[in-house]
């Protein structure tokens, strides 16, 4: 249905898919007539696209504020739930969503159930470092995993990177307050001793939050209270930095508009997070991408471009190989 938004950017970001991949199919889940109405205002040289347009009525939505026991028990009819149960039906590959995380987490879990030996599905995305994205999980699922949950993390985690890229080697990191060993909370210790015991895992030790955005590992695993502070933390001095340099080189005159065009500009759009946004529930069975509920078109287009990614590449069933 859409986020803080509403549903305006979510029609854009589908149009803008639907273009890109030939072969996808949207269906757009919310209030019937207020979606309909919508596509009526299609620009004209954009109509061709809505065949791949599937309108699915839905009289509820599950709201930010909604309790999750509210969710399962009263919201059979939100946008949401009737979404999660179409992938499960298989009317639908995949499930993209700006809503309520604590109440997609529990329907998820509730109507598509989890890989074997997942006990909850952790939030995993990709942030920008000097090198190549680095992939986190958690950002924000479980606040408090125990030390085999994030030795999962950790598998699954280096299943999906080598599903992208089968070439790289893969280096995987635990976050930590420092790099020695003996420092950290109870159960991150008890975590690095797991990883460092098991051979599948191409384990680098603890790394701290500085080196993650060097570049010196492709998987950081981590609690997702962590997880969720490391990335809201490096969005926000990303976009401090990005605006401070924009204030001094518009400050410069006719060199500063050039500076903007050849450096700032291709800098801002390297690290602007919309463009990696939608982190998605490592762990399931089937897919489902999480869109920040402030999502815009640009971002919304990240997320669906995402799902439409990880389903071309199969990645439920590396993950499920590398777990079992």
């Amino acid at each position: 249905m859409g986020g803080d938004l509403g549903p305006q950017p979510s029609l854009e970001a589908a149009l803008v898919c639907l273009d890109s991949f030939p072969r996808l199919q949207l269906q757009w889940i919310g209030p019937a007539s207020q979606l309909e109405g919508m596509l009526l205002q299609v620009p004209a040289n954009q109509r061709h696209l809505l065949s791949r347009i599937s309108i699915i009525s839905a009289d509820d939505v599950v709201e930010l504020s909604d309790d999750v026991l509210v969710a399962l028990r009263q919201k059979q009819d939100s946008s949401m739930y009737i979404a999660l149960q179409r992938v499960a039906s298989g009317l639908a590959d995949a499930c993209v969503s700006c809503g309520n995380s604590a109440a997609l987490m529990a329907l998820s879990r509730l109507l598509l159930k989890t890989l074997p030996g997942f006990d909850r599905p952790a939030f995993a995305s990709h942030i920008p470092t000097s090198g190549d994205p680095c992939l986190v999980v958690d950002m924000g699922a479980n606040l408090a995993p125990s030390a085999v949950q994030l030795l999962h993390y950790a598998i699954a985690g280096q299943a999906l990177e080598i599903a992208l890229a089968p070439n790289r080697a893969v280096g995987v990191g635990l976050l930590n307050i420092a790099a020695e060993s003996g420092k950290g909370q109870p159960v991150v210790q008890l975590a690095n001793k797991l990883l460092l015991a098991n051979e599948n895992v191409a384990y680098q030790g603890y790394i701290e939050p500085q080196d993650v955005f060097k570049g010196k590992v492709n998987v950081v695993v981590c609690d997702g209270y962590a997880g969720n502070v490391l990335i809201k933390s490096a969005e926000g001095v990303s976009q401090m930095l990005s605006a401070a340099v924009l204030e001094h080189v518009q400050h410069q005159g006719a060199q500063g508009e050039d500076l903007q065009q050849r450096m700032v500009a291709p800098l801002q759009s390297r690290f602007d997070p919309r463009k990696l946004n939608g982190a998605f529930l490592l762990g399931l069975q089937s897919l489902v991408v999480k869109s920040h509920s402030y999502a815009d078109t640009t971002a919304l287009v990240a997320a669906i471009t995402s799902a439409v990614q990880y389903l071309e590449m199969q990645f439920t069933e590396h993950v499920t190989d590398a777990i079992t």
